[in-house]
């Protein structure tokens, strides 16, 4: 039996053949079957990004930021 989404927020669109395209090669890229899984996953790492923002470091004397790292 096929499990059934988490969520149930649907989203419909058409896309421009070329946009079409990339979707299908960003879907072999990412090992994704469906056009829905793919899209939502290009959703989430445009609207929330891909990697989450990190708090500035603060450093031991009060007041001061510590610079960041470069990762």
């Amino acid at each position: 039996m096929k499990r059934r989404a988490e969520y149930r927020n649907e989203v419909k669109t058409r896309l421009r053949d070329d946009v079409y395209t990339r979707l299908q090669e960003f879907k072999d890229q990412q090992f994704i079957d469906s056009d829905s899984a793919a899209l939502a996953r290009l959703a989430e790492m445009l609207l929330c990004g891909i990697v989450r923002p990190q708090p500035a470091a603060v450093s031991d004397v009060e007041g001061q930021s510590a610079p960041r790292r470069a990762a």
